[in-house]
C-alpha cells in the first residue's frame, strides 16, 4: 500500500482487518500527526516507510511486526523514542532513525544482530541535547554516559552491519573497536568532531565508500584498506595528512579533498616520510616551482615515491588505467606538444611508430562551464575515422561535480588534465588520430585543448617529470576554490 505524499492525511486508518499487508509506505505524509496501534500488529508487514513525516509524534508503543525487515523513519523530526520490542525484531535488516528527535542511539540496536543498514544522527542539534543529557551534579561530564560509548557499545555486535550512517552526531571518537565491523561497505562519518581515526580501519577489508566531509577538526587520514575506491573528505580545514600504504601502490581510488586548506602546507619533497600523500593542495601557494613540487607530492601519494617516471608505464601490468585532475586554471602546461585553439587537435604519427613501445597518451582542455549540461568528454578516432577508445570519455566523478557546482565555478576557465594506460585498440593507428573535446547543449566552452603521446623514449626523457612544471597559477575565483592544484580527482582501472 502506497499513500505517499497525502498532504492532506493527518492520521491513518485501522488496519486489523489488513492483516496480509507486506508493505507500507507513508513517505512524505507530512502532516500526518499519529498512526494508529494496529500498525504494530501487522505480522507481515516487511517494510515500514514513514520518511519525512515531519508532524508524526509517536510510533505504536506495542511492536508484534515479526516479518518487518525495513524500518525508515528519517525526518520524522517529533520521533523522540522508539519501543524496546524493536530489538526483539530478528528479520529487521534496516533501520533507519536518521533526522528524528532521537538523540541516543538506542540500547536494543545492539542485538539485532542481523542489521545490515543503520542511519543515526543528522541534525546538527543533537550536540546540545547530548551534553546536556549527561551533565551531573556539579556541571561535569560523567564519563559512565558519555554519549560516544552509548553510540558504540550498541554498534560492537552488529557484525552483519553493511551500511552505517552517524553523520552530524557530535562524535569527538571513533574507537578502536571499528575495525570489527568486517562486512561495512559504506560508512558516513560527514560533521563530526573527532580529530583522527583509528588505525583499525585498515581492517574493514570490504568497505568501499568512506565520507568524512564537513569534518572540521578531522587532521590526520589513516591507512585505509584497498578496498576504498570513493573518498570524500571535503570541508575538512583542518586536515594535513594522508597516510597511503606502501603494500597497495596503485590502488584504484575516487577521492575529493575540497576546501581543505592545509594539506600540503609544509611539504618537503625528498626527505623521506614527510610528504603528505593527497590530492588537494594549499591555496596560499602561488608560485610556479612549488606547483611542480606539490603535484610530485601528489604522485607520492599515488604510489611513484622514488623513480616517479615509472608514473608513465602501466601499473601494475594493468593495460586500463587512468588519471584525471581538474583545477582553475586558463593555459594548457608546455610539456602538451601538440596543441589547438580549437575543441579538436590532430597528431601526426611518427614514421617508425611502433605500438610496442606506447605506453599511454595525456589530454589536457581548458573549458568554461557556462551553464548545465553534459560535457561529453573526448573521442579519438583513427586516419580512416575508427574509434580508438570505447565511446566518448568523461568520468562520472568529474561530471558530477561540475554539475553540482554550477553555479560556483559558472564563467570560470578549468583545467581537466587526463591521462590513461588504455591503449588496446591503438594497435591499428596509422598516419595520425584525432582528439576532439565535445561540447553539448552549449553548455560548456572549450577554450584550447592538448595532447601528448608517451613511448619508451619519451619516458627515459622525462625521468624528472618536467610535465609537471609550467603549469599556471590559477586565479582566486569568486571566493570558490582558492586551490593551485586539483579540485577533484579520481584515479581507478
Amino acid at each position: 500500500m502506497k499513500l505517499r505524499y497525502c498532504c492532506n492525511l493527518t492520521t491513518t486508518p485501522d488496519f486489523s482487518e489488513i492483516t496480509n499487508l507486506e508493505e507500507l509506505s507513508l513517505e512524505g505524509c507530512v502532516n500526518l500527526v499519529g498512526v494508529h496501534p494496529s500498525i504494530g500488529m501487522l505480522k507481515r508487514l516487511v517494510l515500514l516507510n514513514l520518511r519525512d513525516c515531519k508532524q508524526l509524534q509517536n510510533f505504536p508503543s506495542r511492536v508484534e511486526m515479526d516479518g518487518l525487515q525495513v524500518l525508515n523513519l528519517t525526518g520524522c523530526l517529533k520521533v523522540d523514542q522508539l519501543p524496546e520490542a524493536l530489538g526483539r525484531i530478528k528479520s529487521l535488516t534496516q533501520l533507519h532513525v536518521d533526522r528524528t528527535a532521537i538523540t541516543e542511539l538506542p540500547s536494543f540496536v545492539s542485538t539485532i544482530r542481523n542489521l545490515e543498514s543503520l542511519s543515526f544522527g543528522g541534525q546538527r542539534r543533537i550536540q546540545s541535547r547530548w551534553w546536556t543529557s549527561i551533565t551531573g551534579p556539579f556541571g561535569l561530564l560523567s564519563k559512565q554516559q558519555h554519549p560516544q560509548r552509548s553510540v558504540w557499545s550498541s554498534l560492537a555486535d552488529l557484525h552483519m552491519l553493511k551500511y552505517l550512517n552517524l553523520s552530524y552526531c557530535n562524535l569527538v571518537q571513533v574507537p578502536e573497536s571499528i575495525g570489527g565491523l568486517l562486512c561495512l561497505n559504506e560508512l558516513y562519518l560527514s560533521g563530526n568532531n573527532f580529530t583522527s581515526l583509528p588505525g583499525s580501519f585498515s581492517q574493514l577489508s570490504h568497505l568501499q565508500h568512506l565520507y568524512v566531509d564537513g569534518c572540521k577538526k578531522l587532521e590526520v587520514l589513516p591507512e585505509l584498506p584497498p578496498s576504498v575506491w570513493n573518498l570524500i573528505a571535503c570541508d575538512s580545514t583542518s586536515l594535513r595528512e594522508v597516510s597511503e600504504s606502501s603494500k597497495y601502490p596503485f590502488r584504484p581510488r575516487s577521492s575529493i579533498f575540497r576546501d581543505c586548506p592545509k594539506l600540503f602546507k609544509n611539504v618537503t619533497i625528498g626527505s623521506q616520510g614527510s610528504i603528505s600523500k593527497t590530492e588537494c593542495l594549499d591555496s596560499s601557494i602561488t608560485s610556479q616551482g612549488f606547483i611542480h613540487h606539490q603535484l610530485s607530492a601528489f604522485l607520492g601519494y599515488l604510489g611513484f615515491q622514488t623513480n616517479k617516471f615509472e608514473f608513465f608505464r602501466s601499473p601494475g601490468g594493468c593495460t586500463r588505467g587512468y588519471l584525471n585532475i581538474v583545477y582553475h586554471g586558463n593555459s594548457i602546461p608546455e610539456w602538451f606538444t601538440n596543441r589547438s585553439s580549437e575543441n579538436h587537435v590532430k597528431v601526426e604519427l611518427p614514421s617508425d611508430w611502433c605500438y610496442d613501445k606506447f605506453r599511454g597518451y595525456g589530454t589536457c582542455v581548458v573549458f568554461k562551464c557556462k551553464k548545465p549540461g553534459n560535457f561529453k568528454g573526448y573521442s579519438v578516432k583513427n586516419f580512416d575515422g575508427a574509434s580508438l577508445i570505447s565511446g566518448g570519455y568523461f568520468p562520472y566523478v568529474l561530471d558530477k561535480f561540475l554539475k553540482d557546482e554550477v553555479i560556483e565555478i559558472q564563467e570560470s576557465y578549468m583545467i581537466w588534465f587526463h591521462y590513461t594506460w588504455d591503449i588496446r585498440k591503438w594497435k591499428e593507428a596509422y598516419n595520425f588520430v584525432t582528439f576532439c573535446f565535445e561540447e553539448s547543449n552549449e553548455g560548456y566552452e572549450v577554450k584550447e585543448c592538448g595532447v601528448r603521446l608517451i613511448c619508451d623514449e619519451d619516458i627515459q626523457q622525462e625521468r624528472d617529470l618536467s610535465m609537471l612544471q609550467g603549469l599556471p597559477t590559477p586565479t582566486q575565483q569568486g571566493g570558490f576554490l582558492s586551490l593551485v592544484g586539483p579540485i577533484s580527482t579520481s584515479w581507478s582501472w
